[in-house]
């Protein structure tokens, strides 16, 4: 009798974040970043909220759009099930902070920094993230679609939760991450650093050959035609 193959279970999507009974539209005067602060259920909408300094500040079921937190430090901060879409995460740095069923959407993440934080069941889909630096950060559950992370740094990732889907990988740098179970996906890795790191990893692509050129490149190893 012929062997049945059997097909790996389809990595599960992300959880959603739960939104609000009721949402209350922050502002400035009542609602600015400040230490240790909890926000529950409110919309950080059009907001300008650049260059703030906070530590352990909570985000629970908030939504944020068109906002701009444009170089705010957010050390030690929690989000959970928060919606940010159209907002500017530029340069933000949240080192030691937790993202828990997050949506991001067509916002711009260039230059953020999430050092030695979490990342779980988060969506980030359509988004500039460049330069952004996810060292030693813990992925799980995590999917990148459409996304510019060029430039991006995962040095001592564990990417074995994150899944990686059209996104633009160009010169990112893996040294030393933890990437079995991983899955890269119609992926740009033009000059991407540190490949051995993700070792372990599926990597989905239409041009094997290519890909076989970029990752001997990344690993200085010599191809030779027959």
């Amino acid at each position: 009798m012929p062997t049945q193959s059997v097909l790996p279970a389809a990595r599960p999507a992300p959880a959603r974040p739960r939104p609000p009974a009721t949402l209350v539209l922050a502002t400035l005067d009542e609602d600015d970043l400040r230490d240790d602060a909890t926000y529950k259920a409110l919309g950080f909408y059009d907001l300008a909220l650049a260059g703030r300094t906070v530590k352990g500040a909570e985000f629970v079921q908030c939504r944020f759009n068109r906002a701009d937190l444009t170089g705010t430090a957010l050390a030690g901060s929690i989000l959970t099930d928060c919606l940010i879409e159209g907002t500017s995460l530029a340069e933000v740095r949240a080192d030691q902070s937790v993202m828990h069923r997050v949506t991001v959407r067509e916002s711009r993440l260039s230059g953020l920094h999430w050092l030695d934080g979490t990342l779980h069941d988060v969506t980030v889909r359509d988004c500039r993230a460049e330069r952004s630096v996810f060292r030693g950060a813990h992925l799980h559950g995590v999917v990148f679609t459409g996304t510019d992370l060029t430039c991006a740094d995962f040095t001592g990732a564990d990417l074995s939760g994150a899944a990686f889907v059209d996104c633009d990988l160009s010169g990112a740098r893996f040294d030393f991450a933890t990437a079995a179970g991983a899955r890269l996906e119609g992926c740009a890795l033009d000059g991407i650093g540190g490949a051995a790191g993700l070792g372990g990893a599926t990597i989905a692509t239409g041009d094997p050959v290519g890909l076989s050129r970029v990752l001997a490149a990344a690993l200085d190893i010599t191809l030779e035609g027959a």
